[in-house]
């Protein structure tokens, strides 16, 4: 009975019943719907009217905060009793009760070690830095453990404002990356009054790279990490890392190594071969860090508490051509992983080296598509398949358990721009329909990568203009549905990227300079909690 009574309450005050009484005024139409609401609503029904009104004033869940929206969703109070309407925020993707996307309000950021002393590259600025891109006026909070030395602290700790629609590019020194096998308070917190997005990009000399910073709400407790092979084992500017920093107090995080045959990993004075593990103890913004001459990739990280994840390697060097760039990306949870990836080229590169890791306790088998010809592989537990493809080649990987992608942009022959650099592909579960990104200064060439669907093509905006010229567009298939992957030159600074129609595309930003380069995706969520 209540729904029936809600239906007619709806009809009689809404426009079906506004818009026919102006017509019959009109005498353009007569119908029973006008005898019938005027009835209702002039008192005929006045029982049921004010049992409705009643309700109304007595359930308000979005001004009670009783609501089942997402925090990063609008709550509205609809006009009949107790029912709302959630709708996801700029940047996030759902139904409102649940939005996927990297922004959010509270972050914690980690530089790991970059090479000490440029020897490969010449001597340059050093500098770490952290972008905030916000659509709103907003305030930037900038802090550090209140046990770090004053004088580092003193070039962390700060507040700032943003106007709207704009990138805050925040440096601080270079001493706050975090050192090997020692556990330190060097976790920088990133808290801002609108939901943002945040990148950090790590700098020394010529050799970059940067990351999509994750929001700590998002943040997991098992994380699968990749790196690549050390060009020489015997030079440490080439080691693979992976550092972490905790969130909470009395955080146990435990490394289960991936180690090649017969490396081990010194810690404490033990020899820690493969597939053994180490125990680090962690208070709230505290940092650790190890390294190894050998490739880390597959190497587990497990908590008892959420942590932040960044691997890659100090300066490392993928094939035959330039010198050593730093390699680095924040690792997102298992859990919000996917099955299928679309990798995209980078254009002016010798190629990618598309890395498929297992995340996996068993065998996880997976095809890999280059151009008109696919290969089926099976790799084992937390092991990793690697391939190269062409600098506008597109490359489609689907498993059938979930897998982490990583795409590794090669240096060209006799070219000073772009050395190496590491970028997570996202899956095609993690495309959403709005992205607002930041593009770093100090590089000549920068680029987005999009992969849309063929039928939305006309849909992409890049702030609120249709794209007038494309580099390269690759159509590719996956499964029955057909996309377009577009390559987009762009400028330094703040964009906003979007589909007019809603429809979900991946992003990812790459870009190249002198002796240099980076690449970071704009989304590595899957659907989640919040």
């Amino acid at each position: 009975m209540w729904t029936v009574l809600v239906s007619l309450y709806v009809l009689c005050t809404m426009g079906a019943y506004s818009q026919t009484l102006a017509k019959r005024k009109q005498n353009q139409e007569n119908t029973v719907l006008v005898t019938f609401c005027k009835r209702y609503l002039s008192g005929v029904d006045k029982q049921w009217r004010e049992f409705l009104e009643r309700g109304e004033k007595a359930s308000k869940p979005c001004a009670e905060g009783k609501d089942t929206c997402s925090k990063y969703a609008t709550c509205t109070d609809l006009s009949i009793g107790g029912a709302t309407n959630c709708d996801c925020f700029f940047g996030f993707f759902g139904n409102g009760h649940r939005c996927t996307g990297s922004r959010g309000k509270s972050y914690v950021v980690v530089f790991m070690r970059n090479i000490d002393l440029p020897t490969e590259t010449s001597p340059g600025t050093r500098r770490a830095q952290i972008s905030v891109v916000s659509l709103k006026k907003t305030d930037v909070r900038l802090s550090s453990s209140p046990v770090l030395t004053a004088k580092l602290k003193s070039t962390i700790d700060q507040t700032v404002s943003m106007n709207p629609n704009a990138v805050r590019t925040v440096t601080v020194s270079h001493e706050i990356r975090v050192n090997d096998f020692v556990v330190e308070n060097k976790a920088i917190i990133v808290e801002t009054s609108e939901v943002t997005s945040v990148f950090a990009m790590n700098h020394d000399g010529y050799t970059s790279d940067s990351t999509l910073v994750l929001p700590i709400d998002r943040l997991g407790t098992e994380y699968v990490i990749s790196s690549s092979k050390p060009h020489n084992s015997r030079v440490p500017d080439y080691n693979s890392q992976v550092a972490f920093a905790a969130v909470s107090d009395r955080t146990r995080v435990s490394l289960k190594l991936k180690l090649a045959k017969g490396q081990t990993v010194t810690y404490k004075g033990k020899y820690h071969p493969d597939g053994s593990r180490i125990i680090v103890n962690l208070n709230k913004y505290q940092t650790f860090q190890l390294s190894h001459n050998g490739d880390l990739t597959g190497t587990r990280v497990t908590s008892n508490k959420p942590v932040a994840v960044f691997s890659g390697n100090r300066c490392n060097k993928l094939n035959s051509y330039g010198y050593c760039s730093h390699l680095v990306e924040q690792m997102p949870p298992v859990e919000s992983l996917d099955t299928t990836y679309v990798i995209p080229p980078h254009v002016d590169r010798s190629g990618n080296l598309v890395r498929v890791v297992s995340v996996n306790t068993g065998s996880t088998a997976f095809s890999i598509t280059k151009g008109t010809s696919t290969m089926s592989k099976t790799i084992r537990r937390y092991g990793k398949f690697d391939i190269v493809i062409s600098g506008k080649q597109v490359a489609v990987v689907r498993a059938r358990n979930k897998v982490l992608v990583l795409s590794y942009g090669l240096a060209a022959p006799r070219s000073r721009n772009g050395f190496p650099y590491m970028t997570m592909v996202p899956g095609v579960n993690q495309y959403i329909h709005q992205y607002h990104v930041s593009v770093p200064q100090g590089f000549e060439d920068n680029y987005f990568a999009i992969i849309v669907k063929k039928s939305s093509k006309s849909t992409l905006r890049i702030n609120n203009n249709r794209i007038s010229t494309i580099e390269l567009e690759t159509p590719v298939t996956v499964g029955s549905v057909d996309y377009v992957v577009l390559t987009v030159k762009v400028q330094p600074g703040v964009h906003r990227v979007e589909t007019t129609g809603q429809s979900r595309f991946g992003l990812t930003v790459y870009g190249h300079g002198h002796y240099d380069g980076y690449g970071f995706a704009a989304n590595i969520l899957g659907p989640g909690k919040i």
